[in-house]
């Protein structure tokens, strides 16, 4: 994709991110003031490759504490706040009069003016997620201003900032590696696997039909290989690799890659940007299946059909190894970090003939396979307990669907449905509908789509039972089934209980667990009134703050806490406390 800047940016920002160019400029088109004070330490690059996405910003390391002061990079007004248990938490988003914005996520706290503010919109509207759009006159910022306090809030994984820059035009996040920010790099990334894969089902490693990892060797920051590998066929090949910025940043992903057949570049994929609708194509880029099985993460240095990201810079064949008998193939990979530096790995591949006496492939009764479904059209199948229907550009590639219906699992209210192949990653959700007659007719509200995980529990997928099937949006292959959702929340106080004074507390605490469908609302009262609680549910967690303004000191008050689920189960608790 492409996209529209300013004039003056266009120019600046094609001669930045040319292909020679890998560190950081001397002309850069970001002039940002440091969001947090003290040397800058990331655990997160811009454009690295998480599970399902690609990284939009970069995450300063806090020292693994929260309430660092967090500043403002340039001049301009708080244009937006969010709020919420998920996500990016608690953040700010500032705009500047360059055409830039900036984002800072995670935060503890924000400024009492700017908290009161909040917690004012949160209690007219009786809500502890809120998303607010101001005025550029209600909070301005001066560049280098305190605006927060850094946090652990949201989907955050430990204590850190996260950090984007973005057109303010269109919501693009742009590469702040690429700025005056002292980022100080002194290490080169790191090459710790490779891998060989068999495109289709007649090309083979050895003469085998599976990918293969090869072994890596490594000699004084130097990587190398040692075995020529035998191939036959259209090769792939996928590169294991990461970056620490420098002794006291955590792992990171690298910038760029690039991969030499013959000398020749035919794979060239680098992030400078990309927008928040190409970021799901990550589960396309690595290895879907390897990840499912064992949690590597390795860089498939081929495109997909369906993989339109805009980090594609040069590809030829898609990046396949189009291999011919006793031909030799050396394939180098570059792997570099945003500030300069890089490290390269050969591979030698020889192409020859395999003596397959029987194709290394799986024989799919006629009856559970259908013709190939195309990625480029809307998909569907319908049988006697179960319909599926995938919208077009949701797969990346072509796929021989494949299904079964197995025996029920105890306490369930179906057959398990196997739905295609859990290694098999898709770029959007599909409808999966289940057939739902062993249902009673008094549990159907209550009915939803499950599967289990590696450790045989019974997850939720979601869903509702409409017109004698139980729908749910699926965003993954694998078995599913009916089940129903009929046991409530569980609210554990953690330091209240019915009469307790609460003068040395400063907040009341609760642990709130649901063990299928999942928490859905919650709602505070105190003394009748509504009250905010605020949601961490990483930690099954609902904190209320005292707070004086609103509650009256010296008192007899009566707690009161409602808690749903998905599935309309409610558990209540109350007391009474002093405070």
């Amino acid at each position: 994709m492409h996209y529209k800047f300013t004039t003056w940016f266009t120019a600046i920002y094609l001669l930045l991110f040319s292909d020679a160019l890998f560190g950081q400029p001397a002309n850069s088109p970001f002039d940002l003031h440091p969001p947090l004070s003290g040397e800058l330490l990331l655990s997160g690059s811009f454009g690295e490759v998480r599970a399902s996405s690609f990284h939009a910003g970069i995450d300063f390391r806090t020292d693994g504490k929260i309430g660092q002061e967090v500043f403002a990079s340039e001049q301009g007004y708080i244009s937006r706040i969010r709020v919420g248990g998920t996500g990016f938490g608690k953040a700010i988003y500032i705009q500047h009069p360059n055409g830039l914005t900036t984002v800072y996520a995670h935060l503890d706290r924000f400024l009492p003016e700017v908290e009161n503010y909040v917690k004012e919109h949160q209690y007219k509207q009786k809500t502890f997620d809120i998303n607010l759009w101001l005025k550029p006159s209600e909070f301005p910022v001066k560049r280098g201003e305190l605006i927060a306090y850094s946090g652990n809030t949201g989907s955050s994984g430990g204590p850190h900032l996260h950090y984007e820059v973005r057109s303010t035009k269109n919501q693009i996040p742009l590469n702040p590696s690429f700025s005056n920010l002292e980022i100080k790099d002194n290490l080169k990334p790191v090459i710790n696997g490779l891998w060989v894969y068999p495109i289709d089902e007649l090309s083979y490693i050895h003469g085998i039909n599976i990918a293969t990892e090869v072994n890596v060797h490594q000699n004084k920051g130097s990587y190398f290989t040692t075995d020529t590998i035998e191939v036959q066929g259209v090769i792939g090949v996928g590169v294991k690799t990461y970056d620490y910025i420098n002794k006291g940043s955590l792992r990171c992903g690298v910038y760029s890659i690039k991969k030499y057949v013959n000398n020749t570049l035919t794979y060239h994929f680098c992030v400078d940007q990309f927008s928040f609708a190409e970021s799901r194509y990550a589960t396309s880029h690595l290895d879907y299946a390897l990840i499912q099985q064992s949690g590597k993460r390795v860089h498939q240095l081929f495109k997909d059909p369906n993989n339109r990201h805009s980090g594609f810079k040069s590809l030829v064949s898609n990046g396949r190894i189009h291999v011919k008998p006793d031909s030799i193939y050396n394939v180098s990979i570059e792997v570099a970090d945003a500030y300069g530096h890089s490290s390269s790995i050969g591979l030698v591949l020889k192409g020859k003939n395999f003596e397959i006496k029987t194709p290394n492939s799986i024989t799919i009764p006629t009856e559970l396979s259908d013709p190939a479904w195309l990625f480029y059209n809307d998909n569907s199948k319908t049988t006697d307990w179960f319909s599926v229907f995938i919208p077009k550009n949701s797969l990346y590639d072509n796929i021989q669907f494949t299904y079964d219906v197995l025996a029920p699992i105890d306490s369930t209210f179906s057959p398990l449905i196997r739905i295609h192949n859990p290694n098999i990653a898709l770029h959007r959700p599909y409808t999966l509908a289940i057939k739902a007659d062993s249902v009673p007719d008094e549990l159907t509200p209550k009915a939803l789509i499950a599967t289990q995980n590696g450790k045989g529990k019974i997850v939720s997928a979601g869903g509702k039972y409409t017109q004698g099937f139980v729908e749910a949006q699926v965003n993954f292959f694998g078995d599913f089934f009916i089940t129903v959702d009929t046991i409530a929340p569980i609210i554990k106080p953690l330091n209240i209980s019915n009469n307790r004074n609460m003068n040395e507390e400063a907040s009341i605490n609760f642990e709130v667990r649901d063990s299928l469908s999942g928490i859905a609302s919650f709602e505070g009262a105190i003394d009748n009134n509504w009250v905010l609680f605020e949601s961490d549910p990483k930690n099954n967690l609902l904190i209320y703050k005292f707070d004086s303004k609103r509650l009256e000191k010296n008192q007899k008050h009566n707690l009161k806490l409602r808690v749903t689920d998905h599935k309309d189960n409610v558990s209540e608790f109350s007391c009474s406390f002093y405070w």
